[in-house]
């Protein structure tokens, strides 16, 4: 497994179970990973373990065998960030309370054509899944940053 992460100016590279041709490689394109974050090659590191702070980072998988740890804090305004997904969820609840209130509603149910009725529940069920993953999203920024409230 190769991970990379960008940290505090610096990108870490880790290399657990993977041949000595992909570090090789890496090394060699030390200079265009330089280059591409716009670093100084002696910001660019090496190593056989994850970033101390993994847990404040965004994790993403590039590919099979490619992983980033981005950290948050070196990207973003976390409070700021915290707020407007707040102000976003809450925008979201809305939608989907109106959503859901048509749907209980008998008179819309019996009344409406069946494909608008299809339609109002497929948009439900969307705007559920967005709210799970926004609500996530704002735990995970809230439990693992510290956020200045």
């Amino acid at each position: 497994m190769f991970l990379c992460g960008i940290l505090r100016s610096c990108i870490v590279c880790i290399f657990g179970q993977t041949s000595t041709y992909n570090f090789y490689l890496m090394q060699k394109e030390k200079e265009v990973l330089a280059l591409l974050s716009r670093l100084d090659l002696q910001n660019i590191h090496f190593t056989d373990y994850p970033p101390g702070d993994a847990d404040q980072s965004v994790h993403l998988v590039a590919g099979e065998g490619l992983e980033a740890y981005l950290p948050l804090t070196d990207m973003v305004d976390i409070s700021a960030e915290v707020e407007r997904l707040s102000k976003r969820l809450t925008k979201m609840q809305t939608e989907y309370d109106g959503l859901v209130a048509r749907l209980k509603s008998s008179n819309f149910v019996e009344k409406a054509p069946e494909e608008v009725v299809r339609g109002v529940r497929e948009k439900a069920a969307e705007a559920e899944e967005k709210l799970t993953l926004t609500k996530n999203r704002l735990a995970l920024l809230k439990s693992t940053v510290l956020v200045s409230e």
